[in-house]
């Protein structure tokens, strides 16, 4: 009787072990170490590093702010290849999206919100880039590997849609004051400030669109109309406090320039006669700021902070040349005060308040609009001029010190000399050159170029896409600027598009550009 019972507990433990242990391929194959889900403030995190345009790339040279004089590192050249790839990060938006939902945030919450803005600002930027760009069927995987593209003007329209969207919702949380928010890197969780940085991307982009402002469909000068005329529902910046602006911490997200890598670059790239004559004419103390006296001029007796002493490079010098001549002191490098003495240099702007007023200012001198926030166009353009100073702390009137490099390492005081400049920013303003002409054309050049200094080292290729719409400030060529002396006018596709979506790809080229992906050739926003 013994033995059966064992036999039977055997034969019953036996089975329990057995359905016990008995799961799918699917339950077998799962990596408890590898987490399943990602939780949507970290994806919001990354995408916002991931939006950044940083200071120190060939954005600066083909804004012609920087020039590159050593060919190792790089040139100066408009020989444009394949523009910049968001759809990876525009997944991680899509999945930020579905990941605050599937954790309980309600069908408007600020990571669906913020969604919107960030497929406006990431899909126009391609767009800006390259032309007609996938858009409605992008992002859906193994569903559609052969996504249309979307005519540009559909990608600004829809937009727009997007950004008004984002508007609305983030009213509604702020209103209600009961929301989650984590990983902000650049305000912080604060939806207010988000809802105004959303606005003022509107009529950055709006402004893009210049040359279409008849365009009945898309309504340009009613769209800007209505943001700027109604504060209450359409907020917008309204100081530097405001702005969209990127942080550098060390040691783990060092400013590109700094003293770690001093030795090996600071020689090789000088300033641009774009951007460094623009100051020196109208005697701006921006100048002393951002460059550095030429030190080939300084030791032939002229006072280093003389305007004249400041000389940029025109980029389309021959490459040796402006070597040559870079390395023997006769072109101003950047400050290396501001820009090497620390590894977190300065903040780096992606929207910023001063461009916003100088777009409104643009906005009436072209009668879309009669007056913004601050009254008049001058008012705007005043206050636009006034920011940007701020920024680089230049006081309103009074003695302004400036720190030029002398020998050593940038990292240490000793290595500057100081000197003290006298400003004051009536004075500035009164010269022919600077006070606003009217709404003419005169006026019209005088914001752009006011908007051109304010954007250097900020908001990406935002001053090469100014001169590219308006031809303020006059780039200048040559040899060292290839492309045929030709200043090009866009980027080329993915590589990967002409062999993952031959077909529609060939059928972008062809409505657009003749059927050539040609950097020369005019996007719909152009003409």
């Amino acid at each position: 009787m013994k033995r059966i019972y064992y036999i039977f507990f055997l034969t019953a433990l036996s089975a329990s072990i057995i359905t016990g242990c008995k799961k799918s391929f699917q339950e077998l194959n799962v990596n408890e170490n590898k987490p399943s889900s990602v939780p949507a403030s970290l994806l919001f995190n990354g995408v916002l590093n991931d939006m950044t345009d940083q200071p120190y790339s060939m954005y600066e040279r083909w804004g012609q702010y920087f020039c590159c004089n050593y060919d190792y590192y790089g040139n100066n050249r408009y020989d444009f290849g394949s523009g910049t790839n968001y759809y990876s990060t525009l997944k991680n938006v899509t999945k930020m999206e579905e990941e605050a939902i599937r954790n309980g945030a309600g069908v408007i919450n600020p990571y669906g919100a913020l969604a919107k803005f960030f497929k406006a600002y990431l899909f126009t930027k391609m767009s800006m880039q390259m032309g007609d760009i996938p858009m409605t069927e992008a992002l859906k995987g193994a569903e559609n590997l052969l996504p249309a593209y979307d005519p540009q003007k559909e990608v600004f329209r829809r937009s727009f849609a997007w950004l008004d969207s984002a508007n609305s919702e983030l009213a509604q949380l702020i209103a209600a004051n009961n929301f989650t928010l984590a990983g902000d890197i650049y305000y912080d969780n604060d939806l207010t400030k988000w809802r105004k940085a959303v606005n003022t991307l509107r009529l950055r982009l709006l402004i893009e669109l210049s040359k279409k402002e008849s365009d009945a469909d898309l309504n340009i000068k009613q769209q800007f109309s209505t943001i700027v005329s109604d504060h209450t529902n359409y907020p917008v910046m309204e100081s530097m406090d405001d702005n969209l602006t990127y942080r550098f911490v060390h040691p783990t997200n060092d400013y590109p320039m700094n003293p770690g890598n001093f030795g090996f670059d600071a020689l090789r790239y000088n300033t641009s006669a774009t951007y460094i004559s623009l100051l020196t004419q109208n005697n701006d103390p921006r100048v002393f700021v951002t460059a550095e006296p030429a030190t080939a001029l300084v030791s032939g007796g002229m006072s280093p902070t003389s305007f004249s002493a400041f000389v940029g490079a025109s980029p389309g010098e021959d490459l040796g040349t402006m070597y040559v001549k870079a390395n023997s002191g006769q072109y101003s490098l950047i400050n290396r005060y501001r820009y090497y003495q620390t590894y977190t240099g300065e903040p780096s702007i992606q929207i910023g308040y001063p461009e916003m007023l100088f777009n409104i200012a643009e906005a009436i001198n072209r009668g879309w609009i009669s007056s913004g926030p601050l009254g008049d166009a001058e008012s705007h353009y005043k206050a636009g001029i006034r920011a940007s100073m701020g920024f680089y702390g230049i006081p309103e009137s009074g003695n302004l010190e400036v720190n030029f490099l002398q020998s050593g390492t940038p990292g240490t005081n000793a290595a500057y000399n100081k000197f003290s400049v006298a400003v004051d920013f009536n004075t500035f303003y009164s010269q022919v050159g600077v006070q606003y002409a009217g709404n003419n054309a005169n006026g019209l050049n005088q914001i752009l170029i006011q908007k051109y200094i304010s954007l250097f080292r900020h908001s990406g290729l935002e001053g090469y896409y100014q001169n590219r719409r308006t031809g303020v400030p006059a780039f200048t060529t040559g040899p060292g600027t290839g492309n045929g002396t030709r200043i090009a006018k866009r980027f080329q596709y993915f590589g990967s598009e002409t062999t993952a979506n031959t077909s529609n790809y060939q059928a972008a080229l062809q409505s657009q550009y003749g059927g050539q992906d040609d950097i020369n050739a005019l996007m719909w926003i152009l003409k």
